[in-house]
């Protein structure tokens, strides 16, 4: 084993450039620091940041460059094996990520070995990098749990962030996943585990955000130890310590709220994560795959995972009731707590009854009734929905009262569906600022659904116009037309919309059935499902404004 170095012989890995004795201009030592590399060497950046104070902002920001553009990867091995950080000495890496990276060390005095993390950029963290860096420690140093890896010291040395903690030799969950290792029963036993720690940090005030099967370490006597709270979001005299508008977390583990970045990651958050980490376990990879984080992101955002079971018909639909549950798209029809899901877990493993028993069909189309993948794109339209249902109807409505007072068809019909159309497009004009195209990905599904309908009406109206069909049967042919654009709008957009649909497919046969008040039937229809979408929309502007 590597004796510790005193800081001082760091200079060892220059050794044939005196840094003392250069000249002190930024170009020069620059001009050091590229022959060491072109050498072969790796220079240390602290001690040339040591060396020369009076340049550290600039040789901070320089050798942040050549990291970033790639010409300083290391050609030896790591430089901090071997040497003392604080009491500890460096023995071996373990692991690299995004926030840091863990070493095996060992504490002097006490000589016991103990897990190490230092900051990544290591002397060229940033104010937000130590930031990050100190929430992990100091969130996961309040907790005291059998199932979360206990934090003995926080501290910094030459420029160092580090803190200490429990060395645990085992495994973590994903190299059970890479393995494919398939035993259902262990696999909730230890998701339960997870989750009661986790509870007892939400308890704490604290919750996790990126909970992952690289962050559960798997002890020798099987108990699993949650890890890396980098991300963790808690209160500290009343201030939130994490900012809104950011995607944080691990795409393939990440909740549907976390990756649009809205500021309502809670406790449920959590509870998506670990339901995440139990289908990987049941199936052997996330529910949501991609071929780059952007894809993952799409696939949370947009795509229903597919059943564990239809991956592995092995296993227990009970437990796949469980897992579905705790990954649903909205929060609200999640587990409510990490508690109520390792109880859930609990009673299966115990072979009782699960409150996951009556997940079936119809909890799956009340879920898709409720979801909206889209709803932000919309928040703004409620008013104008309004308006344009009530255009609707008083068009409708001066319709049957012009026919039941023995006018023309063609004045009681085309006269206030001419007005109608040009109000309609006046409004969306007026709501767009001066725009009718979509300009969304969102939009142009529906801009697609209604264009389809009014150019399906036209050609169903010069149709019943060449055939002399009775004017009052277009109504019938435009409820049922409406009908089907709400079922296709429901698939694209809000999925409450497919009530819309049924209701319009009900009015075409009542309008059939009652030929002189289809427009008044098919009017009150349009009122009803636009003030309904509107009410919708208000409510989801209100909650995220909330």
């Amino acid at each position: 084993m590597a004796e510790p170095r005193d800081p001082s012989e760091i200079t060892r890995q220059i050794p044939t450039i005196d840094l003392a004795t250069l000249s002190s201009s930024l170009e020069s030592v620059m001009a050091s620091y590229l022959e060491q590399l072109e050498s072969g060497k790796l220079p240390d950046q602290q001690q040339y940041l040591l060396t020369y104070p009076q340049y550290a902002s600039e040789l901070t920001s320089f050798f942040r460059n050549h990291r970033w553009i790639g010409q300083s990867e290391p050609t030896e091995a790591d430089p901090l094996v071997g040497q003392q950080i604080g009491p500890y000495l460096i023995e071996a890496e373990i692991a690299r990520g995004g926030m840091g990276i863990v070493y095996r060390a060992r504490q002097k005095g006490l000589q016991r070995p103990v897990a190490l993390k230092l900051i990544g950029s290591g002397v060229l963290a940033g104010r937000e990098e130590k930031r990050r860096f100190r929430i992990e420690a100091e969130a996961a140093a309040r907790l005291n749990h059998p199932g979360i890896i206990p934090i003995h010291e926080i501290g910094s040395w030459e420029g160092y962030e580090y803190f200490s903690m429990t060395l645990v030799d085992g495994p973590t969950l994903q190299k059970r996943i890479n393995e494919g290792v398939f035993d259902d029963q262990e696999s909730a036993r230890l998701v339960r585990d997870v989750a009661l720690a986790v509870e007892y940090a939400h308890s704490e005030g604290i919750v996790h955000r990126d909970l992952k099967p690289d962050n559960i370490l798997v002890c020798h006597d099987g108990r699993p130890m949650v890890t890396d709270f980098g991300l963790a979001k808690w209160h500290r005299d009343g201030t939130l310590m994490t900012r809104t508008g950011q995607v944080l977390g691990t795409p393939h583990y990440m909740s549907p709220e976390q990756a649009c970045a809205r500021g309502d990651a809670g406790v449920t958050t959590d509870v998506y994560s670990l339901g995440a980490i139990l289908y990987a376990l049941l199936t052997g990879s996330p529910p949501h795959t991609g071929s780059s984080p952007a894809e993952v992101l799409r696939s949370v955002l947009q795509d229903e995972p597919i059943s564990p079971r239809m991956i592995r018909r092995e296993i227990p639909s009970e437990l796949e009731k469980i897992c579905l549950k705790a990954i649903q798209y909205e929060p609200s029809s999640r587990y409510a707590s990490a508690k109520a899901f390792a109880e859930d877990l609990d009673h299966y493993l115990r072979g009782e009854p699960t409150s996951a028993s009556g997940s079936g069909l119809i909890d799956r189309v009340a879920r898709e009734i409720r979801r909206d993948q889209h709803q932000s794109y919309f928040e703004d339209w409620g008013r104008t929905l309004n308006f344009i249902g009530i255009v609707i109807f008083l068009s409708h409505l001066m319709m049957y009262a012009l026919r039941t007072l023995g006018l023309p068809a063609i004045t009681a019909y085309w006269v206030p569906r001419a007005i109608m159309l040009c109000t309609i497009f006046a409004a969306i004009y007026y709501a767009r600022r001066g725009s009718i195209l979509p300009r969304s990905v969102a939009e142009r599904p529906v801009y697609s659904i209604w264009i389809a309908y009014l150019l399906t009406l036209a050609v169903v109206n010069l149709l019943a116009l060449l055939r002399d069909d009775p004017p009052e049967t277009i109504f019938v042919y435009a409820s049922a037309l409406s009908g089907f654009g709400f079922l296709a709008m429901a698939g694209h957009v809000w999925g409450g919309s497919a009530l819309f649909g049924i209701g319009f497919l009900i009015v075409a046969l009542a309008a059939n059935h009652f030929t002189s008040a289809a427009p008044l039937l098919l009017g009150g229809m349009w009122l009803i499902s636009l003030g309904s979408l509107a009410r919708h929309y208000r409510t989801v502007r209100t909650e995220s404004l909330g």
